[in-house]
């Protein structure tokens, strides 16, 4: 094809490939419409800041949802997170001390525990602990910092500081993409430090995720896709291929 296409044309192919496939060069690029590197470069670089892709070296990746503000991310997939939810309430065991990250898909969690559970819930969301509050066999511990009103978080030295006193048995993290290549990531700086430092509070790190963070990237890397030691997901054609071209070894419970 010659460089006649118009920047549109070349977006609405980026998005496709990405949403088909999950990764495009701005070699690939270059070479499909016949323009520079250059203008391939800008046009991933103009979209990146149209928060329509991700751009890593030499490539572009898809957008994850979960990089959306946490009322929009609340809204996407709700019956199929409330699924997945309701299977990874099951991983937790009575009496077990239990870290929970926040987000919509924990958030979930939170809410699919038993009533009649006796376990201690340690935070740093605000909208678990309220969601866990008529939980009348749970003890719930908020950790306190600096409130992110993106992420519905607390974040900060606080944070870490409270969480290197924590020896939980399971761990819930939250993840905004998960790349074969660039591994677990999230939106925000902070938030990345927090994650790494839950998943190494916990003697078992479990992630509820729906199908559309596979393949995706966000700005921060938290950690390798080995140190998610259950993945909960959706028993789809497009999920078990994933979790199959990526060699995850977690134990994968399908829904």
């Amino acid at each position: 094809m010659t460089n006649e296409a118009t920047p549109d044309e070349r977006r609405e192919f980026v998005l496709a490939t990405l949403s088909e496939r999950g990764r495009l060069s701005t070699t690939e690029l270059s070479e499909r419409f016949g323009v520079s590197e250059d203008t391939a470069r800008r046009d991933f670089r103009e979209m990146a800041a149209d928060g329509l892709i991700k751009r890593v070296h030499g490539a572009a990746l898809p957008i994850s949802p979960a990089a959306l503000p946490f009322s929009g991310r609340y809204r996407i997939a709700s019956d199929l997170k409330a699924r997945l939810a309701k299977a990874a309430a099951r991983l937790v065991l009575p009496n077990q001390v239990v870290v929970m990250d926040g987000g919509t898909s924990n958030l979930e969690v939170a809410r699919h525990l038993p009533r009649d559970l006796p376990a201690t819930i340690v935070t740093n969301s605000p909208p678990i602990a309220t969601a866990t509050s008529e939980h009348p066999m749970l003890e719930v511990i908020l950790l306190g910092g600096v409130f992110d009103k993106r992420s519905q978080m607390t974040l900060g030295a606080r944070v870490l500081d409270a969480l290197r006193d924590v020896n939980a048995d399971l761990c819930f993290i939250g993840v905004h993409g998960f790349h074969a290549e660039f591994g677990l990531t999230t939106s925000g700086y902070d938030e990345a430090t927090i994650k790494q430092a839950m998943m190494k509070s916990a003697a078992e790190v479990a992630a509820v995720a729906t199908p559309d963070k596979f393949g995706s990237a966000a700005a921060h890397k938290f950690g390798d896709l080995a140190l998610v030691d259950v993945l909960v997901t959706e028993g789809s054609a497009r999920a078990r291929e994933w979790v199959t071209a990526a060699s995850i070894p977690s134990r994968i419970v399908y829904c």
